[in-house]
């Protein structure tokens, strides 16, 4: 009899634990807030090799702030540092109306941009650089999605677009 108890209060036990273990850790009831997107790599202006570096960075929801994106890029070289850059966010939301009613506009996306010059990956770059940067973009509540591409002529997005598309849900 106390044999049976232990066993089946052990298998309960067990299989608690297993669910809350798989259970994956969420950071909110309805969209998580941080969307990493995958690093961009560039050879920087004008094909330049000592340029080479990545471009990263996430996308951020704020609960408190509905239809808001918050946008972080860094721009980190290999080789050498200084090295310039125009960053561009496209980004769209799939679920806002074609055009508002009001005002005629297209609130489902857009091109926003990022003048960044590099800091070499493991060393801070001088106070007065701009090598990271947020853009607070009011992009509408619903699914979104963002890319990531830069002027240089040669780039990891350009070379395969979808692999670089980040799905987010804005609140």
């Amino acid at each position: 009899m106390i044999r049976s108890w232990t066993v089946r209060t052990a298998a309960v036990g067990a299989a608690l634990a297993a669910l809350c273990v798989g259970v994956p850790g969420v950071a909110s009831a309805h969209h998580r807030e941080f969307t990493p997107f995958p690093y961009d790599l560039s050879l920087g202006r004008g094909m330049s090799l000592p340029c080479v570096g990545e471009v990263g960075g996430d996308v951020f929801t704020p609960h408190d702030r509905p239809g808001i994106a918050v946008v972080t890029l860094t721009w980190r070289t290999f080789v050498t540092d200084a090295c310039p850059l125009t960053v561009f966010v496209n980004m769209n939301n799939f679920d806002a109306p074609g055009v508002d009613p009001y005002s005629g506009a297209k609130p489902t996306g857009g091109t926003w941009l990022a003048h960044l010059t590099s800091a070499r990956v493991g060393e801070s770059a001088p106070a007065d650089r701009e090598w990271t940067k947020q853009l607070v973009i009011d992009i509408g509540s619903g699914n979104a999605g963002l890319t990531v591409t830069t002027d240089a002529p040669l780039n990891t997005t350009l070379l395969d677009p979808a692999g670089n598309t980040v799905r987010f849900t804005v609140a």
